[in-house]
């Protein structure tokens, strides 16, 4: 399989997990800290991030390799503490538009794309194929920390942990 088809594959299975995972938060602690051991973030917290993460700098770096001129965005804080917060639901669907608009750039790389290096990324000098598996492995971290929130938070506090 090319690389492109293995990708688009695996950045949809993943956006589609990171979703479910996010689904299977019961909504009363979607925007509460968990216990101390299951992190710093709550989900909301966490979708936030990848929505920004993507956004902001994913994207615009993969277009990089399409010929569309660098920019490095500062990053900023994981700020969900907005009053009113922003939506879960919203974000995901924007989640989703980003995640799309990365997959359709794919079948539009050139073979020897995917071995360039690029100096002006937000992570150094990386090369498409660094920056998509990041993409992948970005979304498969914060999915298995949403799914720890799920699964552990009752242990968690019943035992006192």
């Amino acid at each position: 399989m090319e690389l492109p088809q293995w990708f688009d594959y695996q950045l949809r299975s993943t956006l589609d997990g990171f979703i479910w995972a996010v689904q299977q938060v019961p909504k009363e602690r979607l925007y509460t800290l968990p216990p101390t051991s299951l992190g710093e973030w709550s989900a909301a917290q966490h979708v936030f991030h990848m929505l920004e993460h993507e956004e902001k700098f994913a994207l615009p770096t993969m277009s990089q390799w399409l010929g569309v001129p660098a920019v490095i965005p500062e990053e900023s804080e994981n700020r969900i503490d907005q009053n009113p917060p922003p939506i879960i639901k919203e974000m995901i669907a924007q989640f989703e538009r980003v995640r799309e608009a990365q997959i359709s750039m794919l079948p539009k790389f050139e073979p020897l794309a995917w071995d360039t290096v690029k100096r002006t990324t937000f992570w150094g000098d990386v090369s498409l194929y660094w920056l998509v598996c990041k993409t992948y492995q970005h979304t498969l971290e914060h999915t298995h920390n949403i799914l720890g929130l799920t699964l552990f938070w009752d242990r968690t506090t019943k035992h006192g942990h």
